[in-house]
C-alpha cells in the first residue's frame, strides 16, 4: 500500500504546472479581458493559435485566430458595445505536459436586446492551451452560459 502512495503521489508532482506558465495563461486571458472592454475587439484573438477552433454560446464554430477576432470585433460593436467584461474565476489544470485546461467563468454587464433594459449574463470558457517552445497558445475553446 505505501508503494502504490509513493507512485501516486510522483505522478501528481511530475505534471505540477509552473508558476512562470500559470502567469503566462492569466496574461492571455488578461489580454482578452482588456481587448473587450477597450470595445475594439482588436487584440481578443492575439492568444489563440493561427487555426484555433472557437464555440461561442450559441453553439456557432469559428476556425483560427483572425476569424475569432474578427468576430469579437463584430459583437462588440453591435449588441455587446457598451458592455463589461469581468473575469470572476480561473482554475487550470495541466492534462499533460505542454497542454492545460483552462476553466475561465466570467460575467459581462451590457447585453443588448431590442427593447429590453441591458442585462447581465455569465459563463465559462473551457479553453485548451499548448505550450509551443516558450508560449501558450488557445488551440480550442467552448463558451458556455450558466446561471451566475
Amino acid at each position: 500500500m505505501k508503494k502504490m502512495f509513493f507512485v501516486l503521489l510522483f505522478c501528481a508532482a511530475a505534471f505540477a504546472l509552473d508558476t512562470q506558465d500559470e502567469v503566462l495563461i492569466k496574461g492571455i486571458v488578461d489580454q482578452y479581458v482588456e481587448s473587450w472592454n477597450h470595445h475594439a475587439g482588436k487584440g481578443f484573438g492575439s492568444g489563440f493559435s493561427k487555426d484555433a477552433d472557437f464555440i461561442n454560446i450559441f453553439g456557432m464554430t469559428f476556425s483560427g485566430r483572425e476569424e475569432i477576432e474578427d468576430r469579437h470585433v463584430e459583437i462588440l460593436q453591435t449588441f455587446l458595445k457598451d458592455s463589461t467584461f469581468e473575469v470572476t474565476d480561473f482554475k487550470l489544470r495541466e492534462a499533460t505536459p505542454g497542454v492545460v485546461i483552462a476553466l475561465v467563468s466570467w460575467k459581462v454587464d451590457g447585453l443588448l436586446k431590442p427593447g429590453k433594459p441591458k442585462e447581465v449574463i455569465h459563463g465559462v470558457f473551457s479553453h485548451t492551451f499548448v505550450k509551443t517552445g516558450n508560449s501558450w497558445e488557445i488551440v480550442a475553446c467552448q463558451n458556455t452560459l450558466s446561471k451566475s
